[in-house]
C-alpha cells in the first residue's frame, strides 16, 4: 500500500452540520480541526501509518506555504481537504468518502 497525504485546511470556526436538526439534538458543534483530528484517527485506524496527515489554519501564516491553495480559496468551502497535493473535497468532511478516495489513492 502507498502512503497517502491528506491535508485538511481549515477554521477554528464550527464545522458545517451535516444532517443536524438543531443545536440542542447534536450537542456542541466540532470545530473544523476537531472534525480533522477525528478524520485522522479514522483514516490511520483503517489505513496505519501510511497516513500522512497535517491540518493548516487557514488564518495562521502556515498558509504562506501553500500558495496554490491560497490561489483557489475564493472558489471553496472550507474545510478543503486535500489528498496526495490534489484538492478532492470541500465544504465538511466525510469519513467514509475520504476513505474510499485514500484507498483508491493507496492502491495506484
Amino acid at each position: 500500500m502507498k502512503e497517502v497525504s491528506v491535508t485538511v485546511f481549515g477554521t477554528n470556526a464550527p464545522a458545517p452540520a451535516a444532517s443536524c436538526c438543531s443545536p440542542s439534538c447534536c450537542g456542541p458543534a466540532k470545530t473544523m480541526q476537531e472534525e480533522g483530528e477525528s478524520l485522522r484517527d479514522h483514516l490511520v485506524k483503517n489505513f496505519g501509518q501510511k497516513i500522512q496527515y497535517t491540518y493548516v489554519d487557514v488564518q495562521s501564516n502556515e498558509m504562506k506555504n501553500y500558495p496554490e491553495i491560497t490561489a483557489i480559496m475564493d472558489r471553496v468551502n472550507l474545510p478543503l481537504i486535500i489528498l496526495n497535493g490534489q484538492p478532492r473535497f470541500h465544504g465538511g468532511i466525510s469519513n467514509e468518502m475520504i476513505s474510499e478516495a485514500v484507498s483508491e489513492l493507496a492502491k495506484e
